[in-house]
């Protein structure tokens, strides 16, 4: 392998910069001692750095779903095998305790080990921090339906609530996909939301999100939405109650 090809695949796995990758390739005889050497440097410069990358993702069971937030230093994560199964081994367990906290989470046990366990190796393996930042439980009635949608890059993630069951899951995904898309046109959501959602045009559609709903007898009742790397104390969250437009989006996440 020529320095060439081994810088472009240290550059793939470590995220460093080229000139660190070129030293440490120049100053040592094969990949793995390059590699040892860079995963080191790489430890050393995150140590207080903070973590605003990796993923949002949705999971859900019954009338419970939950948002998540996982985070790294690099985008280089999101194709690391180790940090996709933590993501999502920890989906498919918190899922199964509503309305838990972090710090419960972090002491519940996964394959022989508590998730702290697992996290610490997680970064050991990636040489990277990895944070599990936030948790919000999202509860619906029987009677009604979530809309869930993760951008492909789970960059953002948004659970709707819609006051009946009858519309097809897709056409409430589509909602979902919609309250994601509006956090580019309202990031810090200090405005009423719900009706700058239906008043919104439906991506790829001639059509509002009102008009929408409207031809399938249902109502739009809340919405949550997660913006990867917010502040963890702001997120949008916002329902319609008693035919009032909530004012205040911002919450605190507990």
């Amino acid at each position: 392998m020529t320095n060439l090809e081994k810088i472009k695949q240290l550059r793939e796995e470590t995220g460093l910069s080229m000139a660190q990758i070129k030293a440490s390739v120049e100053s040592t005889e094969t990949l793995e001692e390059a590699r040892t050497q860079l995963n080191a440097l790489r430890v050393e410069d995150t140590h207080d750095k903070v973590a605003k990358k990796g993923m949002v993702r949705v999971v859900s069971k019954g009338n419970d779903a939950i948002l998540y937030e996982i985070n790294a230093l690099t985008d280089f994560v999101n194709k690391h095998e180790a940090f996709i199964q933590f993501v999502e081994d920890f989906g498919k367990l918190i899922i199964q305790y509503p309305n838990i906290t972090i710090e419960e989470a972090m002491n519940l046990q996964i394959n022989h080990q508590s998730v702290e366990d697992y996290r610490l190796k997680v970064e050991t393996l990636i040489a990277e921090k990895v944070v599990v930042s936030r948790i919000s439980t999202i509860k619906k009635e029987d009677h009604q339906s979530f809309g869930m949608y993760v951008h492909s890059n789970y960059s953002s993630a948004a659970v709707v609530i819609l006051d009946q069951d009858t519309i097809n899951p897709n056409d409430a995904n589509k909602i979902a996909m919609q309250v994601t898309a509006l956090g580019k046109l309202y990031p810090k959501w200090k405005q009423t939301v719900i009706d700058q959602i239906l008043a919104s045009e439906l991506l790829g559609q001639p059509i509002t999100v009102k008009d929408f709903l409207n031809q399938k007898d249902v109502k739009l009742l809340h919405a949550t939405r997660y913006e990867l790397g917010e502040s963890m104390n702001e997120h949008l969250s916002c329902s319609l109650v008693a035919d009032t437009f909530c004012q205040t989006t911002v919450k605190e996440v507990l």
